[in-house]
């Protein structure tokens, strides 16, 4: 369970392209719901995309593991908006930190409505700056050779992207 208090310093307001009021924030155990309703509503696409292959059922326990997280190893930022009065998660990238906390695993996942909307970057880019924050010395991810947009975010990050088993693997060495 979270050894670390809640990261407030992570909270920041933001406007899409289009206007929209975002909210990025530290992903927090109540956010249980708002995940669980995010992941209900994927694409088969979207939650290919994420997870490799599609989730017959999302379970309280694989939304439990994505929002009760450990602060000192590592740091989900989700994309929050309001929508008839009601709050709403669009998107959420994290960055899973290793044993010596030099290397971090990335991962990004951006609602369907929300898709093309400029918040991959805007997550993106947030998250290189935290990491780069938390002394980080390389980020990577893995991800599918059709997810054409990954590919394109993280390559205008230059992240070095290759082949390997028939996946892409990308890195990005973080410079102070």
């Amino acid at each position: 369970m979270m050894k670390t208090k809640y990261p407030k310093k992570y909270i920041k307001k933001i406007k899409l392209e289009d206007g929209t009021e975002i909210t990025l924030r530290p992903i927090k155990p109540e956010d249980t719901p708002l995940e669980a309703e995010m992941f209900r509503n994927f694409s088969k696409k979207t939650e290919r995309f994420r997870f490799f292959k599609t989730i017959k059922e999302i379970t309280h326990d694989l939304i439990v593991r994505y929002t009760h997280i450990d602060y000192d190893k590592e740091i989900a930022i989700i994309a929050e908006t309001e929508e008839e009065g009601n709050k709403k998660m669009i998107g959420v990238v994290r960055i899973i930190e290793d044993d010596k906390k030099n290397d971090a695993e990335f991962a990004i996942v951006v609602a369907d409505p929300w898709q093309r909307k400029g918040l991959g970057k805007i997550l993106t880019n947030y998250i290189l700056e935290i990491a780069k924050h938390r002394n980080i010395k390389k980020v990577y991810a893995d991800f599918l050779k059709d997810n054409y947009i990954m590919k394109k975010i993280l390559k205008k990050r230059r992240f070095e992207i290759e082949e390997k088993e028939g996946v892409y693997h990308a890195e990005l060495e973080l410079k102070k």
